[in-house]
């Protein structure tokens, strides 16, 4: 799905704040609010994290709207990370805290299902989640007899992010 977001880099939020030379990762928490986040199968708040180099990374934004309107609160308000190459869980909504880290943070699909969410979460083709293939997608909004067509390997952007990986096993490192 393309959304024409509201907001602005990461990087440059990042480079205001001057972050020491141990900081390798940065950690998101969201809002935590029991009452009107349901979900009784994950720990709350939700958090998540991205590597000091991915964070920095151009497409990587922080939305404060969507379609020249401000962010609504289920779309993620009042701030959400948008990481366009990585699968949907990893731009978490309603960030309250943002954090640098020495070490990777552990995030809650990572510590919930460590087998089907790892902390990377490139869209990667080749590496089959346990329970669904993810070597093929519908576009949202089509519907459901709509042919489905073959997920790319970074969502599309390997062009643009696949050197930050050059060096990893993405088939271990999901």
């Amino acid at each position: 799905m393309v959304v024409p977001w509201v907001g602005f880099p990461l990087a440059g939020l990042l480079k205001r704040v001057k972050p020491l030379s141990t900081a390798k990762f940065v950690k998101f928490t969201s809002v935590h609010q029991p009452e009107v986040m349901h979900n009784t199968m994950l720990e709350w708040p939700y958090v998540e994290g991205l590597r000091i180099d991915e964070a920095v990374h151009p497409l990587t934004i922080l939305a404060v709207g969507m379609y020249d309107n401000s962010l609504p609160k289920q779309n993620g308000a009042p701030l959400r990370l948008v990481v366009p190459w990585k699968y949907g869980f990893k731009s978490i909504k309603a960030i309250v805290k943002i954090e640098l880290l020495k070490n990777a943070p552990v995030t809650t699909w990572n510590k919930y299902a460590p087998d089907e969410y790892g902390f990377y979460a490139n869209v990667n083709p080749s590496v089959p989640h346990p329970r669904w293939s993810q070597f093929s997608e519908r576009r949202i909004g089509s519907g459901f007899f709509t042919p489905r067509r073959q997920t790319e390997l970074f969502n599309g952007y390997g062009e643009q992010v696949a050197s930050m990986y050059r060096d990893m096993d993405l088939m271990h490192f999901f």
